[in-house]
């Protein structure tokens, strides 16, 4: 009598602490319905949709396809070095002296001047620099002295200057359009990057989702075993078969397998929050409200892995690689400016030029008054110019040289080491990425072996089920023997969706590090 007292109390303390019993629904969700409750909105999602929209709508993509544009205009600027400039002076000036001496020409010279000056600069891609120069004068003046008045005078001047030694390959403007380039090919790169790095974290996620909607499907699964097993417990209860304390497990199991279908509703809906996330849906209640249905079921097919062939690929075309190989190069453009700039400046100078003078006559070349003015103007002084009637010329060298070019040195020296540091980088993620791809080439193969193992794993679990089921049934085994049988198949089931999951998930890493690395870098530089 004692014995079954001790029997009830342990059946009734088991049912107070097993929580929900049979008949009874699982506590709702967080969100106050479950995940795959009728109510709530839907939305059909496919593999390609969920990457288009994740495209379409991720602030970092917004951001960064403004990079390549305004790398762009930096290289138009950077050719701005070779704008032809255009300058120009007008002017009017009054002034009255006193006479000083005799040959003031007066006792007050009155003395007023018009000057319209215009010039061109134009540099070139040899590093030369060319200016025409258009200068003209005007001048009123009441001196006894002029020859002419009013003066008209005009020069037209060409002069080059050529390096030959520093700034001849290479300078400061050829320089900057370089890097302005380079730097315009890694934003290409980086943006490329963030795109295919957000296609394979949309991917991701989607796979994510389906594991949690496959994994709710277990869970509920292995309850629904748990409450079969728990009825057929209590009928043979109620016939007398069995022995009233022999359901308790079969309920506390019951409850164990409703907690773990609340934490798979949970982790469901952890699922679609990160998937619409991703794909950056419109705030609000709505959004949060809506029922996320993948309508794409990838298989575990066997995935060729050429991990060779994926690193050389890499080395080729992944993004983080072509930014490093681009740095490199942008290093021996700076490497080389410096080092042009450690030379001495040897230039080459040369210009020519005409002159010319006009106005009404009022003296000849002797100096003599003439009885007569000759009248004349702005006309005569450019015919003289472009008539080369007073053509000037010059040709020579300019040199120059810092006898110690320390400041050069220095910096050509800390241009080199900057490219060393550069190919010292550049070699260790060679090396970093070749490991990263076979780690990924192996985490392919090993989840497509754990696929078929976990499978096989679940099938003999179900075979074994339904053996222990059979053996309850002619009463030749134990209530705890297929509960343990119903745990291991459930364990077999989510051991073999996470394998799927991850082989999924490694097949897409695999294609990814291929094409881009997870960091940005490259940077950007200039010549000052």
């Amino acid at each position: 009598m004692r014995r079954h007292f001790r029997a009830l109390a342990a059946l009734s303390l088991s049912v107070s602490m097993a929580g929900p019993v049979a008949g009874q629904e699982p506590a709702p969700s967080s969100q106050g319905k479950p995940p795959d409750s009728p109510d709530r909105p839907k939305m059909e999602l496919s593999l390609e949709d969920a990457v288009k929209r994740a495209l379409e709508n991720n602030p970092d993509i917004a951001v960064a396809k403004f990079d390549p544009e305004t790398s762009a205009e930096s290289v138009r600027a950077a050719r701005g070095y070779y704008d032809p400039l255009a300058t120009s002076t007008l002017s009017r000036s009054s002034a009255e002296n006193p006479q000083t001496n005799f040959f003031t020409g007066g006792q007050t010279v009155t003395s007023k001047t018009t000057v319209w000056n215009f010039g061109v600069n134009q540099n070139l891609p040899t590093g030369a620099n060319l200016n025409l120069s258009f200068n003209n004068n005007k001048a009123d003046s009441n001196s006894f002295f002029n020859t002419f008045n009013p003066t008209f005078t005009s020069n037209l001047n060409l002069s080059l200057t050529q390096p030959l030694l520093r700034n001849f390959r290479t300078d400061g403007g050829r320089t900057q359009i370089r890097i302005a380039k380079k730097n315009r090919e890694i934003s290409d790169q980086q943006f490329r990057q963030t795109v295919i790095n957000t296609v394979a974290g949309a991917k991701s996620l989607y796979y994510n989702l389906l594991y949690a909607i496959d994994n709710l499907g277990a869970a509920r699964k292995s309850l629904d075993l748990a409450k079969k097993l728990m009825n057929e417990n209590e009928i043979r209860v109620k016939v007398g078969t069995m022995a009233p304390l022999d359901i308790v497990q079969a309920r506390s199991e019951v409850a164990s397998r409703e907690e773990g279908v609340i934490v798979a509703e949970a982790a469901l809906f952890d699922a679609e929050d990160a998937l619409k996330r991703a794909l950056y849906l419109p705030e609000g209640r709505e959004t949060w409200d809506l029922r996320m249905i993948p309508t794409d079921k990838p298989t575990a097919d066997a995935v060729p892995v050429d991990v060779e062939a994926a690193i050389r690929t890499a080395f080729e075309k992944r993004t983080d690689v072509v930014v490093a190989r681009k740095g490199l190069e942008r290093a021996d453009i700076s490497l080389n400016y410096y080092r042009n700039q450690s030379l001495p400046q040897v230039d080459l100078v040369a210009g020519y030029g005409g002159a010319g003078v006009g106005g009404t006559q009022l003296r000849d070349t002797d100096g003599n008054l003439l009885p007569v003015p000759i009248p004349g103007g702005y006309g005569d002084a450019t015919s003289q110019v472009f008539g080369r009637d007073f053509p000037s010329w010059r040709v020579g060298f300019s040199v120059s040289y810092a006898i110690l070019n320390r400041s050069a040195k220095a910096q050509a020296a800390q241009a080199r080491i900057a490219k060393d540091q550069a190919q010292a980088s550049f070699r260790r993620l060679q090396l970093d990425v070749a490991v990263e791809i076979r780690a990924a080439g192996r985490a392919v193969v090993t989840n497509f072996k754990r696929v078929a193992s976990t499978r096989a794993a679940r099938v003999l679990a179900a075979e074994r089920l339904d053996a222990e089921q059979k053996k309850f049934e002619a009463g030749m085994t134990t209530n705890f023997l297929v509960t343990q049988a119903q745990r291991d198949l459930t364990l077999a089931e989510v051991a073999e969706l996470r394998a799927i999951l991850d082989y999924r998930i490694s097949v897409t890493t695999y294609e990814r590090v291929q094409e881009a690395g997870v960091g940005g870098g490259g940077g950007f530089a200039t010549i000052g």
